[in-house]
């Protein structure tokens, strides 16, 4: 698709967007609509979350691709949809920024890759740049109106954010230079996510599917997550060694089945159906997985599974942060 299309579409989005402000009692920006300072909580973000906080709008316009590490082909998915995740809850948009350019450039790769680098003295009494894990997330200020919207502008506004973001910068320290960019961090979440113990599960069993008492706990769950907005992240399974993750946005009850509303990294610019089949308990889809897989049956039951739950408490702090301070100015 051209970008003109989109930048038709962020146009239009702009206008029926609500403004931005703040009084005494209330906020209301990007994320959240007259957000109560009384009895403040993250259950109480959020219910207040702007109908268009996870609008496609706000996606990452960005389709997966796939690069070498080691021995396997991974595609980025996992780590795309983490960022997605993060910055639909972490980024304030059209907001006046409180950082410089590089300095917000720098904690938006930190915040997608998951770490920064610190300097630490190695064996051989030299210090180097080491990966460490973000200590806290926070929340950052962008001037832009989107990653969408300075991707579409990219030309003729190259200071945007996206292609600020996509050309990267090199940062020194301990005597070394580490490249980063949008790519090569996104990179590096994704080896982080999936090169890890607890993955193992993902991998065994000769078939896709799982029990339904599985898939069944598995909807209760998203359920609970999807109805007090608490976006979730998916492993869908086709089989052992084709897997693909994705970020539920939101599940409707159609009556034989349940529709679930995912940001798919493939088809990044469109939320993209899943559902779950009432009358076999069984996760499908087709749409998803007639992009992934070129042949095979594309409506057949999928293995799925919610995962990094544990990623939600860090950012949960980060907007309970946010809003506290807030409220104080």
């Amino acid at each position: 698709m051209h970008k003109w299309i989109f930048t038709s579409f962020i146009v239009v989005f702009g206008l029926q967007a609500t403004a931005w402000a703040r009084s005494e009692n209330t906020i209301t920006d990007s994320l959240v609509k007259k957000l109560s300072c009384e009895n403040l909580s993250v259950d109480s973000i959020y219910k207040s979350l702007q109908p268009t906080a996870f609008h496609t709008f706000y996606h990452i316009p960005v389709m997966n691709w796939r690069f070498h590490s080691g021995g396997p082909a991974l595609g980025v998915c996992w780590g795309l949809s983490s960022a997605q995740r993060k910055m639909f809850y972490l980024a304030r948009f059209e907001e006046q920024e409180n950082l410089n350019k590089a300095d917000l450039l720098r904690k938006t790769l930190d915040l997608f890759r998951g770490s920064e680098l610190t300097e630490q003295q190695a064996g051989n009494g030299r210090a180097r740049a080491i990966p460490t894990p973000l200590s806290q997330l926070e929340v950052l200020k962008y001037s832009d109106k989107s990653l969408m919207s300075s991707w579409a502008h990219a030309e003729t506004e190259p200071w945007g954010l996206f292609p600020v973001l996509n050309r990267g910068y090199k940062e020194e320290l301990g005597g070394e230079t580490v490249w980063k960019t949008f790519k090569l961090d996104l990179q590096r979440s994704q080896q982080a996510h999936f090169f890890r113990g607890s993955n193992v599960a993902l991998l065994s069993g000769e078939t896709a599917e799982r029990s339904t008492a599985d898939n069944v706990a598995t909807l209760a769950l998203l359920q609970k997550n999807l109805n007090s907005k608490r976006l979730t992240l998916l492993v869908l399974r086709a089989a052992a060694t084709s897997q693909h993750v994705v970020v539920a946005k939101e599940i409707i009850d159609l009556g034989a089945y349940y529709l679930i509303m995912v940001y798919d990294s493939n088809n990044p610019f469109a939320d993209v159906p899943m559902y779950f089949q009432k009358s076999t308990k069984s996760f499908h889809a087709p749409a998803i997985m007639s992009i992934t897989e070129k042949k095979g049956d594309h409506s057949r039951p999928l293995g799925v599974f919610i995962v990094d739950e544990d990623e939600r408490e860090p950012i949960e702090a980060a907007m309970l942060r946010y809003y506290r301070d807030e409220c104080k100015r």
